[in-house]
């Protein structure tokens, strides 16, 4: 069951925030539509309650959000057998806290995600990590520190930048 009433909205801005999430009009929208349901939706229909709040809604928004919150587990989706996903809030009282800035795990994933999204691109291998420390790998030398240091960090994840 998720909050309900006129402090719902600013209590889940604030939770969307906390984990790094920007709040835009369409967004809101979106959110606003699962609040006011409190059941199961699925896209087409978050994306018409939702418009009835701000038109220039897409699909496209409601879906990356809603991709978005169950990355960071702020959604409980229910796939049907033979039909649409369907979302809907997860309790707060069940939510995780939201980690910390700076958090290294949470940073080395957004790396993780980073590479493979490199490699998806042809910009990036995959190979076999290497079990040392940073600053111990050989890596192409180059005169800009930073793109040393991104070679560094792919090769520490198994990961061979073109």
């Amino acid at each position: 069951m998720t909050e309900t009433g006129s402090d719902a909205l600013p209590a889940w801005e604030a939770r969307c925030k906390s984990h790094g999430l920007l709040m835009t009009a369409p967004r809101r929208a979106i959110l606003t539509a699962m609040l006011q349901s409190g059941t199961p939706r699925d896209a087409v229909t978050l994306l018409q309650a939702a418009r009835e709040h701000h038109s220039a809604t897409s699909i496209g928004t409601v879906y990356r959000l809603l991709r978005e919150f169950e990355q960071h587990g702020l959604v409980h989706v229910q796939a049907q057998a033979h039909g649409r996903c369907r979302w809907r809030l997860r309790d707060p009282s069940q939510l995780a806290p939201a980690p910390a800035p700076g958090n290294a795990r949470i940073m080395l994933r957004q790396v993780r995600r980073f590479l493979r999204e490199l490699e998806r691109l042809g910009f990036a291998e995959a190979q076999a990590p290497r079990q040392t420390s940073l600053g111990k790998l050989a890596t192409p030398t180059t005169n800009d520190p930073v793109i040393g240091l991104l070679h560094e960090i792919a090769e520490h994840f198994g990961y061979r930048l073109a």
